[in-house]
Parts: C-alpha cells; sequence; structure tokens
C-alpha cells in the first residue's frame, strides 16, 4: 500500500514482531505533526514504492534521518518529499519510469541502542544457509556507514553453530540465537532471504526495518553435503588430496554412468553431472549431492532406492529435487536393463576386479624406483589411473546391490517383529572380513613380539608393511602419515597395544574367534546372503582402496623430493599445497612455487578455525571464506540424554575422551571414544576403546562395521554430539538401543 518499507513494518507489528512505534505520513495527506509526535526522539525514513524495483539501484537517492527531536520531524518530513525532486532527475537520467511512485514518509520511535546492526537470512555473497549479523555500538547508523568498528557472525543454519569476525565479541551466545530465532519468524512473514535492521537495548530486540535480499540467485543452489564422504576425509584436506579426490570421482563416475546408459552421446549430455561428483569448500571435502540424486535418477526404481541410500550413507536432509532426468523413452527403457544386468553381475565383477587390483598392485612395486624422474613418475600415474579407472566404478554399484540388500534385510525383519539389536547382529555376522586382517595381525604381532627374535620381528614387521602399510589413520588424505611411509609409527602402535598385557590377550582372544549366528532361510536368508556378500566385498575394496592411495602418495612423495633439489619448492611436504594439474604441469614448464604455496599455507591456517559444517548451499558456486580473524563458537548443550544409530550391542559405562584430532589420540585404553566421524584406520583405536559414539555415521559405516567385528558397543550419528560430551564425562552407552546418558560431567 505505501511501499515495502512501511507495509513490512505494519505486517511484522502486527504479527507479534518487537517493532519500535511508527506512522505513516502518506504523500497526498497534511497534517498537524506536533499533535502525533510525542517529546522524543525519532527516525525519519522516506518510503517510496520505487524502492522496490528489483532491476534498479536507488542507493543514496533516499533520504534517511535518525536521532531527530520531535519539533524537527516537520521539517525532515518535509525534506523528504522534497527530496523526490531528485530521485525523479536519477530515473530520467537511468531511463526507469517511476511516474506511479509516490513519496510516503515513515516516522519511527528511536531505540536508545547500546548495540545496532544488521542481519542477512542469507549470506550475500551466495552462502543460502548461512545467516550473517553485523553488529557494533551505538546507532545504526554507525554500522552501515562503517563510522564504528564492527564484529559479524556467520551462522550456519543447518548445524546451529557459528564463527564471529572481528576485534570484539559483541554478542551472547543467547542473543546471537534470539536474532535467528527471530528472523526465522519474519521469513515465515516475508519470505526466505531477507536484509533485517535491528537494535538491542538492555539486552532486547528491537526489528527497525527489513527488506528482501534481491541479489540472490535462488533458482538451482549447488548443495555440498559431507555425509559419509566425511568418513573417508574428515577435517582439512590439503589441495593435493582435494583435487585427487575430484580426478578420481570423476572418473568412477563417468564409468558407472556409461554402465548404465551404454550410450556415449546420452552420457556427453550428462558429462557436467559426473565430472562434478565432489565438491570442496574451506579446505573441506563434499559430495555436491544434487548430482549424486540425478545419477540415481537413471536407476529403476530410484524412488525406492534412493530413500534406502540415503538411510546407509547417514543423509540426514532427505530433501531432493523429485523431478525425474529428462532421457528419450527407449534410452531409459535400455537403462533399466542395464542397471539390472549391471547389478547382478556385482559379485562377479568385483572379483574379477580385486584380481586385477593384485596385478597392478604387484606390478607398480616391481616398477617402481626411488630414482624415477618426475616425467617418468606421471607416466606411471597416467598408466594406473586409466587401469582402475576403467573397472573401479563397480565398487559404487557394489555399494548400491549392498544397500539394496541390506535395506530389504531390515524391512523384512522389521516386519516379522525383529529388535534393532537382533537385526544388526544377523547382519554383522560376517566371518574372515578383509579389513579385520591388518589389526588381527597387528594384535599378534604385539601378542607374540616377546617370543621373536629381533630379526623375525623385523621380518614380521617388514611383511606388514607390504601387505598393510597403507592402512592407517585417515588413509585417504594424502599428505596424512602411514606406517609404510613412517614405519615407527607401527612400531608404536604396536607397543601402545602391549601397555595392558591382559587387555591384549582378551583383544587377540576376542578378534580371533569367529563369529556364530543365527542365519534366517527362505527369502530373508537369500537376502542376508547377498547383504553379506557386498559388505565382504566393500571391506575388500576399501583395503585395495587404501593401497592405491598408498601408490600415489608414493608417486608424489618422489616428485617432492626432486622439486625440493630443483628448488621448486622448500620442503618435501610442500607438494601437499599444490594440485595433481600443476604438480604434473611443472614436468614440462618448471617454476619456482613456493610464493604459492607460501599463500595457500596462510589461507588453511584460516580454513582450520572453521566449523566443520555438514551442508553448504551456494546460490550458484561454490567459495572459500576469507576473514581477518575467526573466532568459533562452541555450543554447550546441558541435555544428559542422547539418542543415535545403534550398531554394535552391548551396554558400558566410561570415561568419554573426546577425539577431535586422531594424532593427539593417547589415552584411550579402556574408554568410550567420541568423535565427530571416524575413518576405516581407525580400526587400531577402536580395539583398544571400551566403546565408540560418532556425530555421523550410518548402520553401513567402517565404523559400524568394525567395532561390530571387535565386538565394542558402538553408536553413530549422534546430532549434537561434541557439543554436549565432553572428555572426562562418565557416560553410559546402550549399543543395542542407540541410547546415551551422561553420568556424571566432569566440569
Amino acid at each position: 500500500m505505501y511501499g515495502s518499507k512501511a507495509d513490512n513494518l505494519i505486517r511484522l507489528r502486527d504479527n507479534g514482531i518487537n517493532v519500535p512505534e511508527f506512522i505513516v505520513i502518506p504523500y497526498d495527506e497534511e497534517h498537524d505533526l506536533s499533535s502525533l509526535i510525542p517529546d522524543g526522539r525519532y527516525a525519519v525514513r522516506s518510503c517510496c514504492s520505487a524502492e522496490d524495483a528489483v532491476d534498479a539501484s536507488f542507493a543514496g537517492q533516499f533520504d534517511t534521518y535518525l536521532n531527530v527531536a520531535a519539533p524537527d520531524v516537520p521539517a525532515r518530513v518535509a525534506a523528504i518529499r522534497g527530496s523526490f525532486a531528485k530521485v525523479e532527475e536519477y530515473s530520467r537520467q537511468k531511463g526507469i519510469d517511476i511516474s506511479a511512485a509516490k513519496m510516503n514518509v515513515i516516522v519511527q520511535k528511536m531505540v536508545d541502542a547500546e548495540l545496532s546492526g544488521v542481519m542477512f537470512t542469507a549470506n550475500p555473497q551466495g552462502l543460502l544457509n548461512e545467516s550473517v549479523i553485523t553488529v557494533g555500538r551505538g546507532l545504526g547508523e554507525g554500522v552501515v556507514s562503517d563510522k564504528v568498528d564492527t564484529t559479524s557472525y556467520y551462522y550456519n543454519l543447518t548445524d546451529k553453530i557459528y564463527y564471529y569476525d572481528g576485534r570484539e565479541d559483541l554478542l551472547s551466545n543467547s542473543l546471537v540465537e534470539c536474532l535467528i530465532s527471530t528472523s526465522v519468524q519474519i521469513k515465515e512473514l516475508l519470505g526466505e532471504y531477507l536484509d533485517i535492521e535491528f537494535a538491542i537495548a538492555d539486552g532486547k530486540i528491537y526489528i527497525l526495518q527489513a527488506r528482501p535480499i534481491t541479489t540472490l540467485k535462488t533458482d538451482d543452489p549447488l548443495i555440498l553435503d559431507n555425509s559419509n564422504i566425511v568418513e573417508s576425509y574428515p577435517g582439512i584436506s590439503l589441495p593435493l588430496t582435494v583435487s585427487f579426490v575430484d580426478l578420481v570421482y570423476s572418473g568412477v563416475f563417468k564409468g558407472v554412468c556409461r554402465r548404465v546408459l551404454k550410450n556415449d552421446k546420452e552420457l556427453d549430455k550428462h558429462s557436467d553431472v559426473f565430472l562434478n561428483m565432489t565438491g570442496h569448500a574451506n579446505g573441506r571435502v563434499y559430495y555436491k549431492i544434487s548430482n549424486w540424486y540425478t545419477v540415481l535418477k537413471f536407476l529403476p526404481f530410484s524412488k525406492k532406492i534412493i530413500p534406502v541410500w540415503q538411510e546407509m550413507l547417514g543423509v540426514k536432509n532427505k530433501n531432493y529435487d523429485k523431478d525425474d532426468v529428462k532421457v528419450p523413452f527407449f534410452t531409459r527403457v535400455a537403462t533399466y536393463f542395464n542397471s539390472v544386468y549391471e547389478l547382478l553381475r556385482v559379485p562377479k565383477n568385483m572379483k574379477k576386479l580385486n584380481d586385477l587390483f593384485l596385478v597392478i598392485n604387484g606390478n607398480f612395486y616391481d616398477t617402481f624406483r626411488d630414482d624415477m624422474t618426475p616425467v617418468e613418475l606421471k607416466a606411471l600415474f597416467d598408466e594406473i589411473k586409466v587401469k582402475l579407472f576403467d573397472v573401479w566404478d563397480v565398487t559404487l554399484l557394489n555399494d548400491m546391490y549392498t544397500f539394496i540388500y541390506t535395506g530389504l534385510v531390515k524391512s523384512r525383519l522389521k516386519k516379522k517383529g525383529r529388535t534393532e539389536e537382533e537385526i544388526n547382529n544377523l547382519i554383522s555376522g560376517i566371518s574372515d572380513l578383509h579389513s579385520m586382517m591388518p589389526i588381527r595381525t597387528m594384535v599378534t604381532m604385539a601378542y607374540i613380539k616377546d617370543n621373536l627374535t629381533e630379526e623375525h620381528y623385523n621380518n614380521m614387521r617388514k611383511l606388514y608393511i607390504k601387505e598393510y602399510g597403507d592402512r592407517s589413520l585417515e588413509e585417504l588424505k594424502l599428505e596424512s602419515r602411514t606406517y609404510r611411509t613412517n614405519p615407527e609409527l607401527l612400531d608404536k602402535m604396536i607397543e601402545s597395544y602391549r601397555k595392558d598385557p591382559v587387555r591384549l590377550a582378551e583383544t587377540r582372544e576376542s578378534i580371533m574367534k569367529p563369529r556364530d549366528s543365527e542365519r534366517p532361510g527362505g527369502l530373508t536368508g537369500h537376502f542376508l546372503k547377498k547383504a553379506s556378500l557386498g559388505i565382504a566385498n566393500r571391506e575388500i575394496s576399501r583395503l585395495n582402496r587404501s593401497r592405491i592411495y598408498g601408490i600415489v602418495r608414493l608417486i608424489f612423495d618422489t616428485v617432492a623430493k626432486s622439486y625440493v633439489r630443483d628448488g621448486i619448492i622448500s620442503d618435501e611436504t610442500d607438494i601437499y599445497y599444490l594440485t595433481v594439474d600443476e604438480i604434473w604441469g611443472l614436468t614440462d614448464t618448471p617454476s619456482d612455487m613456493k610464493g604459492i604455496v607460501a599463500e595457500r599455507k596462510e589461507e588453511y591456517e584460516l580454513y582450520k578455525q572453521l566449523p566443520a559444517y555438514s551442508r553448504l548451499i551456494f546460490s550458484d558456486r561454490e567459495f572459500d571464506k576469507s576473514h581477518l580473524s575467526v573466532n568459533s563458537y562452541r555450543r554447550s548443550l546441558d541435555d544428559c540424554e542422547l539418542a543415535g544409530t545403534p550398531c554394535s550391542s552391548g551396554v558400558i559405562e566410561g570415561e568419554a575422551v573426546v577425539i577431535n584430532n586422531v594424532n593427539d589420540a593417547e589415552d584411550i585404553d579402556g574408554k568410550i571414544l567420541v568423535t565427530k566421524m571416524t575413518d576405516p584406520g581407525w580400526v587400531f583405536l577402536l580395539a583398544r576403546a571400551a566403546g565408540v559414539i560418532s556425530e555421523k555415521g550410518s548402520l553401513l559405516s567402517h565404523t559400524a562395521i568394525i567395532s561390530r567385528e571387535l565386538k565394542v558397543p558402538s553408536v553413530v550419528g549422534v546430532p549434537g554430539l561434541l557439543d554436549t560430551v565432553s572428555t572426562g564425562d562418565v557416560i553410559r552407552m546402550d549399543g543395542s538401543t542407540g541410547k546415551i546418558e551422561i553420568l556424571q560431567r566432569s566440569r
């Protein structure tokens, strides 16, 4: 009616939002303002419908007067009305038709603000699930005109965590949460993406005005989600790892799409999808999850498969675009036949892949020399890449095979009244998992070490490194040190088991004991057999995957030695701050990369301070954050009961140890490990723990599978875990129900 500025204030006020008292002076009405304006101070603002234009900027054309004394209000109202001539002249110059626009005026009671600011319900840079609150001391005029120091708070709406950038922490946690809560109410009234001005006095929030953010592109957002992939790439991953991950996933998904489509012409139409399956922001690796849904939609019965896939991968946000991928009719029919055919052949193709990998792995170590030139190493890298990418995509089909049959087993057993614990025990009754061999061998070495000669032990040590030297903590980060790169880490781990001989003997007996479980017959038994085969093959491929990364790590470590000698980088570890393309490009055109490395190291120091978000929704392309400083908040929740997905049965009480960095995991024996997520290398820590709880994960995550094999109680997918449990808390966990209780606080 008056223009969005006034109309929005009226709507907010009428719906219970705390808006300072105001009146609107219509353009065509004359009033004796002295009778309307009691004594006090006021903000006098223009309210013109031309301000609502989304395709033109009127910045600086409309006047606002703050802290106006009551007797001076009429003059300010007249001045704003008179300024309309300036707006008309600006419009003529820009070719904008504002013939229908009228200049109304808002007179609003001033808030004697201690703090004022602006809150964007989406980051205007293009991050849709991040609110930004910029606040400074005093009136809002000083904030928007940069006349006072400000602090900006960046609040992730998915994870409900935030950090601030600024010299001073001006807002308490309760005020931040209250502002976010208020913005949610306002969004329900005015729309999703808003620019909201506010003031705070005596701890109370006043909304001064709210208007849409018109500069954001929101029709086709890019969603990054770390479900499942965070298990492989926890925390920060350096540029070499990130670029290699992009390369691997692009190659593997192209192979999957080729199997399903079997149509190169149609394949080319969707190349932008499978070439962009992963993304990265702030040094962390994510799935570009929208593209994953696109690939899944090629499969038959995708609407049934996607929910199963979401559950197995632990995807929390289940929303996705339900529209089908547009594929010609006969191609669509062919994908159904192709998908079924490929899924039926998964076990056979997985065996072929495992046999092929043994050949490729053996040939590499027969060929590799530590004096190879970068050119020779690049040729070796390219050869292995071609051989593996042509066949490695079957591991993704095996994942789908496993998810489908596991989902069918769970569904049938639930209908028969089986408990979650019984279902988990049946699914986990898989003996001789290939991925258990490293821990069984290591525990045996620790157990018998006193009975071995030094020569015998060293021979066992060399054999272990040859077979399992790439299985270690954070093994899929190329910058991680493994037992192969640093054999002393193996000695350290073995000695950690030997500290407690009694527990070592119990652990050895437990992991060597065959797992016997009742197997149902009929169709359920058939599905269970298929699921078990899929899980077993999944674990074999995961161990082989660690070996692939071991090969790649060795190649780039060797390149690094050469580049240090040539003065391209200063230190061998600097290689990890370069991308795959940059490293191989230097073989043709050597150049000094020390400056680029130094710049990236500085950027990564900032990334380390940023919270680890589970989901980022960008309006267009992903981007990295850039700040002068970062101060992260850790929410402190007072809940004493939590719940997650039960994975390995058993009820235990014990002291919690929160692990944020696996390299700092020292005093863990007999304690309950509490962490954001785990990776396959955690098997060596789980064998020493009384239990494990993770904020991320699903029934088929590596933590779940291995903890069941180790008979260590586990619960995964626990929301708010790290905000609730602290090191030293005494907790009780039930791996059968997923229930967690904090019995005693450490603080």
